[in-house]
């Protein structure tokens, strides 16, 4: 984090990472305050923040589940969309680079973060089927049934995010993340015992296409920086996240045996002049390596 003030970050970021195994879900490890034995509110369990383009990989889950319509060579359009929200308001969503791209394909968009064809797609699938994939994927609070959830207009702490993509990095089974495995007492004896609960999704063949994708935001996309500032020959699969006036900064990634979510941002929530690559990337990038 100091390394961050020193590119020009602002020097009262705080940050948070929840680490877990991807097959047994146990958590290694969960650190709420940017000094790691700091006591007090513990963003990684408490801090609920929008959690902007993490949230996009689960649109692409969403088509690639139905093999029939769409695939990653599928075409759609990066271009303006208008939409009325809940309140009779328009909602017309513009890319990071507040450019439209024309006919592009899933694989494309999703790599390149292109905010308007992710709204077309999700859009074209239905908002009620995204809410429900959040649902199945463990987030248990009432999630807005507005456009803009496409996007990640939702508030999520660190540990539901995690939550939600263990699924995917464990290749399409679900296990709830877990801190105790059993509770004995002082002699040893156990009074409870946790086991390991995997639930295996329908249709997780979608999963593993998706994974590919998600191996493409680090090679070419979004997070291409990170295979250096890793440093070192391992397949690594993730998305960035950045919210509205780069005020949080988010990075969800995993290899084959661990699952790490990171956040940045301000307090308070002003902008903070991070993006998803730019700050809570190189904090994971730093754990990873």
């Amino acid at each position: 984090m100091s390394e961050l003030t020193d590119r020009g970050l602002p020097a009262d970021l705080q940050a948070a990472l929840v680490l877990a195994d991807v097959d047994s879900g146990e958590v290694r490890a969960l650190v709420g305050d940017r000094k790691p034995g700091a006591r007090g509110f513990n963003r990684a369990l408490n801090a609920r923040r929008q959690v902007g383009s993490v949230i996009k990989p689960l649109v692409y889950l969403l088509a690639l589940e139905h093999p029939e319509r769409y695939s990653w060579l599928t075409r759609i359009e990066d271009e303006p969309i208008t939409l009325r929200q809940a309140d009779g308001s328009l909602w017309t969503p513009s890319n990071y680079d507040n450019r439209s791209h024309g006919e592009v394909t899933l694989l494309e968009a999703l790599t390149r973060s292109y905010n308007q064809a992710t709204v077309r797609l999700g859009v074209n699938i239905g908002l009620p089927e995204f809410i429900d994939k959040l649902e199945q994927l463990g987030v248990n609070r009432k999630i807005p049934a507005v456009p803009s959830t496409l996007l990640g207009a939702v508030e999520l702490t660190p540990l539901e995010v995690a939550q939600l993509y263990q699924s995917l990095a464990a290749g399409g089974f679900s296990v709830p993340l877990r801190a105790v495995t059993a509770v004995h007492t002082p002699d040893g004896k156990a009074l409870k015992r946790y086991p390991l609960r995997l639930r295996p999704l329908e249709r997780r063949e979608a999963v593993a296409v998706l994974n590919y994708g998600l191996t493409r935001v680090v090679e070419e996309g979004t997070a291409r920086a990170l295979p250096e500032l890793v440093g070192r020959p391992v397949q690594l699969a993730g998305k960035t996240g950045t919210t509205n006036e780069r005020r949080d900064s988010w990075f969800v990634g995993y290899t084959r045996n661990r699952l790490a979510v990171t956040w940045v941002g301000l307090d308070d929530n002003r902008p903070a002049g991070v993006t998803g690559s730019n700050a809570a990337m190189r904090v994971w990038a730093r754990l990873f390596r």
